[in-house]
């Protein structure tokens, strides 16, 4: 999945699923914690209307003004994530379909961004997973790959083999570790909650790198 307007397609894809899942969600289940340290499921979703609806002058200055990127998007990330619920998903739907990928990372940014948020959202809620199989194996490509600047640091995947139970993929050399795809684009992420997923060699070398 390499042409743009085919990863495009995913990321819109993934967006509109994602949000036919908020659309169904109760009052209780947009309180729940997602995987995000910090951020319930209304902060990951106002995280994930912010980042399309403001412009980009305006997340540069907000970047200074917070002192730093992280400090940033927690502080839109609540902000956004205070409004009705019914509107924030109604904003996520027609904002779906914008294109926007940042400098250097090219659209695999935005493609791996919305396929690990949706599981944030999903997995605490117990809803089952709705990334396309295609996709998750292009996003674990980029995460193992040890070039996922900003997602993954290279220390945490280097010198491992990893590989997916469910889906035809594997990447890596070195002591093995197994498991769902899923769990392993978590992991990865520093998701420690999907730890106890992965099996094999490897893993306990993953987990205190994810410390």
């Amino acid at each position: 999945m390499s042409d743009q307007d085919a990863m495009f397609a995913a990321i819109t894809a993934q967006r509109l699923r994602l949000v036919d899942t908020l659309d169904g969600l109760t009052d209780a289940e947009w309180d729940t914690p997602s995987l995000c340290d910090g951020w319930r499921v209304r902060e990951v979703a106002g995280h994930l209307v912010s980042i399309l609806e403001v412009p980009l002058g305006r997340v540069v200055w907000s970047i200074v003004r917070s002192g730093g990127f992280d400090r940033s998007m927690d502080r839109t990330a609540r902000r956004f994530g205070q409004r009705d619920p019914k509107a924030l998903a109604a904003a996520y739907r027609a904002l779906a379909p914008r294109r926007f990928a940042p400098p250097g990372l090219g659209t695999i940014a935005p493609l791996s961004d919305i396929t690990i948020h949706t599981r944030d959202i999903e997995r605490p809620i117990g809803r089952p997973s709705t990334i396309d199989p295609a996709t998750l194996r292009t996003v674990l490509d980029f995460l193992c790959g040890g070039k996922a600047r900003g997602f993954v640091s290279p220390a945490v995947t280097k010198g491992l083999r990893f590989e997916a139970t469910d889906l035809d993929w594997s990447t890596g050399d070195g002591p093995v570790v197994s498991g769902a795809g899923e769990a392993i684009m978590l992991a990865v992420t520093g998701r420690r909650v999907a730890l106890p997923d992965l099996t094999g060699p490897g893993a306990a070398t993953l987990s205190p790198r994810l410390a």
